[in-house]
């Protein structure tokens, strides 16, 4: 199966919408093998920081995009949260 990410500074909405959008009217939907994963910016307020420290609260930072790479590519195990 073929895998994207999008990593973008806005929230939901933005550019990974667009590509989404693009994705579906391109057919590259159809066949339900696409891995699609936008990463963006929560929606919520976030208290005066560094950009390291925001990209951090936000799941944003450099090991946040490894990790989904590596869910998305199989090659890590995503526990499951129970109630």
């Amino acid at each position: 199966a073929d895998s994207a990410i999008t990593v973008e500074e806005g929230s939901i909405g933005g550019f990974g919408d667009h590509v989404l959008h693009f994705l579906s009217l391109d057919g590259a939907l159809d066949k339900g093998d696409l891995k699609f994963r936008p990463m963006v910016l929560p929606d919520s307020y976030f208290e005066a920081a560094t950009q390291y420290e925001q990209y951090e609260m936000a799941g944003l930072n450099s090991h946040h995009i490894r990790g989904t790479v590596l869910r998305l590519a199989k090659k890590i195990e995503v526990p499951v949260l129970s109630d």
